[in-house]
């Protein structure tokens, strides 16, 4: 197993980098990791802490605004 690491200056431009290499088949993860001029790490993420990673995890169970409603303000 081989290990890159790349400095990408722009933030926006780094976040495109990733999505590009998602969509790779061979690439096993992508960690990105944020740091300060002087080397202080501020922000480390992985692919685990993507927010669509989590698509489909209530497909399963019956929700609807109403019931959520309900839930959250009984008596009404």
């Amino acid at each position: 197993m081989e290990q890159i690491t790349l400095l990408v200056p722009n933030r926006d431009k780094a976040h495109l980098l990733i999505e590009l290499l998602h969509s790779l088949d061979f690439i096993s993860d992508i960690e990105m990791v944020t740091r300060d001029t002087n080397g202080k790490v501020l922000e480390e993420t992985t692919a685990s802490d993507d927010f669509f990673a989590l698509a489909g995890l209530w497909s399963e169970r019956d929700i609807s605004i109403e019931s959520l409603r309900a839930k959250a303000w009984p008596g009404r």
